[in-house]
């Protein structure tokens, strides 16, 4: 029954990743260490979304540790239920009773004896700051104590970075980015004769290890500034303004996340005038709404044509059944949203609140389109109404994704084309700005290649 279990909670994971985002891109499955004991260790900036990246993509399922209040609320009881969740009680929780975390400490124990796979989130909550917050020694007391009573069962703990483009937002983009295992056996020796001490040698490394998959800026200010320059420098030139992947995005991020404290104190006002010129440049974007993509972008026409021809092809044959979509799906759609923006206040929560309110207002909405439809024109119609609001839903959605997409860059298109100082002015701001990132850079290789021959 666990294994039928698992498959469903699998395959609903995989469709509500599917409706929920536009894409989810997944690096590094080759370092798992299947047929071993595991323990998933992850960043927590994105709710109840974030257990579903995990949940989803991977050729297993986990068993996640939930803060025991989850089973106090009726929407989500069931899920945590499905998933085989192991409750913690933690003491900041009203009226969790935290003598019982030795039973959740019994099951992990037992589960990894088994040879099976925990997930957790180490930073104990979910939350919006823009770095990896301090980790709870959980997961290195877990792997310890199992096999200080179990013996040497081989555990790895496995880091996995979730990153997102946009993460409060519907229809955006998410990166599950697997990182290299740790291996425990260092610890072991040193848990024998000082069991405090190797718990928080091995929470030392996992949060090193942590570090190396996700992004972990110093201030969301800063964040914006050294991603800008990142974005800026990994592409001086585009025939199209097209986006990137992900994981390539994150590579070129986490060299400038690395690179820009050691500049910021070796060359302060260097990095201050290149903040300064990402400011204004930025600000610029966002005044003429545009996107740096498409001021690098030289805009050939064979390319151009083809993709009007493309994209047009497109949206008129999917047409009939997003009309059809829009009417049963666009009122449930705004409610969520509308709902959403006036209850939840912190972003970490917006699409938990987005992905649930949905499944519960979607199929009401359906049901009682369904009714009105059986009323006025009969079981036939009712039964049609009802199977069309989920068959259209998605195709709707891919079909608005299009057009807002073909409007954008239409937009930037003419208005780059037809307001020649704007158009000048922003691309010379841009070649003046990439000259700087690009300069700052070769005086971080430069002193890469000091402290290399020094050593």
């Amino acid at each position: 029954m666990r294994t039928w279990l698992d498959r469903l909670l699998g395959a609903v994971a995989r469709l509500v990743l599917g409706i929920f985002f536009r894409e989810v891109e997944v690096r590094g499955l080759d370092r798992l260490p299947l047929g071993r004991p595991m323990v998933l260790v992850s960043n927590h900036v994105n709710g109840l979304i974030d257990p579903i990246l995990l949940l989803g993509p991977l050729p297993f399922i986990p068993r996640f540790l939930a803060k025991s209040t989850l089973w106090k609320n009726p929407v989500i009881l069931p899920w945590v239920k499905l998933a085989g969740a192991i409750p913690v009680y933690r003491r900041q929780d009203e009226g969790a009773d935290t003598s019982k975390n030795a039973e959740m400490f019994a099951q992990t124990y037992e589960l990894l004896a088994r040879g099976g796979a925990l997930a957790l989130f180490p930073e104990g909550k979910s939350h919006n700051e823009p770095a990896l917050q301090p980790l709870k020694t959980g997961a290195a007391r877990i792997v310890l104590e199992a096999h200080a009573r179990f013996g040497d069962l081989g555990t790895r703990i496995v880091p996995v970075g979730l990153i997102f483009d946009a993460r409060e937002h519907f229809r955006s983009r998410a990166l599950v980015q697997v990182g290299e295992p740790v291996d425990p056996t260092p610890e072991m020796s040193l848990y024998k004769e000082d069991g405090p001490e190797a718990v928080r040698a091995l929470t030392r490394r996992v949060d090193q290890a942590l570090k190396q998959v996700t992004l972990n800026f110093p201030s969301w200010e800063e964040a914006l500034l050294i991603s800008r320059a990142a974005d800026l420098y990994a592409r001086p030139r585009l025939d199209l303004p097209e986006g990137r992947r992900m994981a390539e995005s994150f590579a070129f991020h986490r060299a400038f996340v690395e690179g820009y404290q050691e500049m910021k104190e070796r060359f302060p006002d260097k990095v201050e005038t290149v903040a300064g010129c990402v400011r204004e440049y930025d600000a610029l974007l966002r005044k003429h709404r545009l996107r740096d993509a498409q001021i690098a972008a030289a805009y050939p026409s064979l390319p151009v044509l083809r993709f009007i021809g493309r994209t047009l092809l497109r949206l008129v044959f999917p047409l009939p059944l997003a009309v059809i979509g829009t009417v049963l799906n666009w009122p449930p759609y705004r409610l969520v949203g509308e709902v959403v923006r006036r209850v939840v206040r912190t972003g970490d929560q917006q699409a938990t609140y987005k992905l649930f309110g949905a499944l519960f207002l979607f199929p009401l909405f359906w049901l009682l389109e369904a009714w009105l439809a059986g009323r006025w024109l009969g079981l036939g119609a009712a039964l049609v109404t009802f199977l069309a609001g989920p068959v259209t839903a998605l195709a709707t959605l891919r079909f608005y994704e299009r057009a807002r997409q073909f409007l954008r860059e239409a937009r930037a298109y003419l208005l780059l084309r037809f307001r020649k100082t704007l158009a000048a002015e922003l691309r010379g701001r841009r070649e003046e700005l990439f000259r700087q990132v690009e300069e700052l850079a070769e005086l971080y290789e430069e002193g890469l290649g000091v402290v290399v021959a020094e050593d």
